[in-house]
């Protein structure tokens, strides 16, 4: 939890370290895939989600949504979720862990990030209805502390904030991706 809490907005820390919030949370799961590209540089696979009236309306995440009931658990929900936004197999993905679950209280999820690796780069097929870009991200990116940054950002209501982010290929990754992500690298602390 330490390592996402350095990524949580100041406006935002008390609501998602409440873990009164778990309680009531619907369950949701997200995939953060790996695969190595044809130099062998790992990529992290990531989307960017529509502009529409939501929460999470263009932000940067990963590919993801909530359990359905024909889902055996949070990892098929990641699977089915990442194939139906990317077009990633679920079939050759292989599940390699987990994070930390987290509590967003925007859209009261409660969600579980699952790690998966790809031995090849798959062939993407992004859902139009849901997804405008799907972006590839070398893994070394993350580990590079000047694109850890402090951005604004207009949030709902066209409110303005400030947002501990990855800042990365002109596109600011914040919140519950980014918590996510800084406890992906210091979990890895390996050198990229």
């Amino acid at each position: 939890m330490s390592s996402q809490a350095k990524m949580v907005p100041a406006t935002r820390r008390k609501e998602i370290l409440n873990t009164k919030g778990y309680l009531n949370g619907r369950k949701a799961a997200v995939l953060i895939c790996f695969y190595p590209d044809h130099h062998q540089n790992i990529q992290l696979v990531l989307i960017k989600r529509n502009v529409y009236d939501g929460v999470h309306s263009g932000q940067i995440s990963f590919p993801g949504g909530k359990h359905e009931q024909e889902d055996t658990d949070l990892v098929q929900t990641a699977l089915r979720e990442a194939m139906e936004e990317t077009g990633i197999d679920r079939h050759k993905v292989q599940v390699i862990g987990k994070l930390s679950s987290i509590y967003i209280p925007p859209s009261n999820y409660f969600v579980q990030p699952v790690l998966g690796w790809l031995s090849t780069e798959p062939e993407f097929v992004p859902e139009v209805a849901e997804v405008s870009e799907i972006l590839r991200i070398p893994l070394s990116e993350f580990s590079n502390p000047g694109n850890m940054q402090e951005k604004e950002i207009i949030h709902r209501n066209s409110q303005k904030m400030m947002v501990p982010c990855y800042y990365i290929q002109g596109h600011i990754i914040w919140g519950a991706t980014a918590m996510m992500l800084s406890e992906m690298i210091d979990i890895l602390s390996f050198e990229f």
